[in-house]
């Protein structure tokens, strides 16, 4: 009986393991990857909440799909509901991190002094119009007074034209949340008034999906959400060059509509946060974005 007793005690301690002062350490079935805190037991799963701009909800959503394959424990949720919602939910402590594809106004960060804003992609705005339409190309000054309610037919435009239609004007825009509107109002309309007439569209792919159902339609759209369902307009400089709306023109910034990608924390991010944002910026995680249609840090 005493042989047998030493017998399970060894084997108890060789499951276990042992240190040098006689404590017990658990070994991981199986190492994570390099610099990753993600948890190795059901016990220690950590779920991550991220909400926010629509725009960069694409690539937060791919980035978390890969982590979570990489580490089954970790449980990341993903929503939109504009840039607004996030910066507002981080304001207010409700999530782990937000997203925006509008910078962080200072009357924003006035509410948060632990705001901590992270760039993590670049991106451009795509003027789109449904592919019926005969336009082939826009400037800015046109558009503005598009928007404006200035411009309301499409046979004030050399170019353009729907056939068998009225050339009204369909105006689609984002809603007061996005990040999209915010930065498309400051850089193109400038401090003067989107129509009253114009669609307000809860997200990127609301706009799409409406201009790619509506001949007369005209609208704007990040570049990683741009489809063959509509047609991106390039851009008429003053100079009379075009250029067009792609990674390669907002990655020069040739292309006048260029902007950020943010995702913000409460304070410098620790735990699976700080771990999820790692692989995001690190060059594994900047190929999902470049993979999403965006611009890649660096890039």
């Amino acid at each position: 009986m005493t042989v047998c007793l030493a017998a399970l005690l060894i084997v108890s301690m060789l499951v276990a393991g042992c240190t040098s002062n006689g404590t017990t350490t658990t070994v991981p079935a199986a190492a994570t990857q390099a610099g990753s805190s993600a948890p190795t037991t059901a016990a220690q799963t950590e779920t991550l909440t991220l909400t926010g701009s629509t725009t960069v909800l694409p690539i937060a959503q791919a980035v978390a799909d890969a982590y979570m394959q990489a580490h089954p424990e970790a449980n990341i949720q993903v929503s939109g509901g504009g840039s607004g919602v996030g910066i507002q939910a981080i304001i207010n402590k409700k999530v782990d991190i937000g997203m925006s594809s509008a910078d962080v106004s200072a009357a924003q960060k006035a509410q948060d002094s632990d705001m901590n804003i992270i760039t993590i992609a670049h991106d451009g705005i795509a003027i789109v119009v449904n592919p019926a339409n005969t336009i082939q190309d826009i400037s800015l000054a046109q558009v503005k007074q598009i928007y404006s309610g200035n411009i309301t037919s499409w046979s004030s435009i050399s170019g353009a034209g729907i056939a068998n239609s009225n050339n009204q004007i369909v105006l689609v825009g984002r809603d007061s949340s996005s990040g999209t509107r915010t930065y498309f109002d400051s850089s193109v309309m400038q401090g003067v008034n989107d129509s009253l007439t114009m669609h307000e569209d809860n997200s990127n792919g609301a706009v799409l999906q409406e201009v790619a159902q509506t001949p007369n339609a005209i609208g704007y759209i990040s570049i990683g959400y741009l489809t063959s369902d509509v047609k991106a307009l390039p851009i008429q400089l003053a100079n009379g060059t075009m250029i067009a709306p792609t990674v390669a023109t907002v990655k020069d910034k040739t292309y006048p509509i260029h902007r950020d990608l943010y995702m913000i924390t409460n304070g410098q991010p620790t735990g699976l946060a700080k771990d999820y944002l790692d692989f995001l910026l690190s060059p594994d995680g900047q190929k999902i974005v470049v993979a999403q249609g965006y611009v890649a840090l660096n890039s």
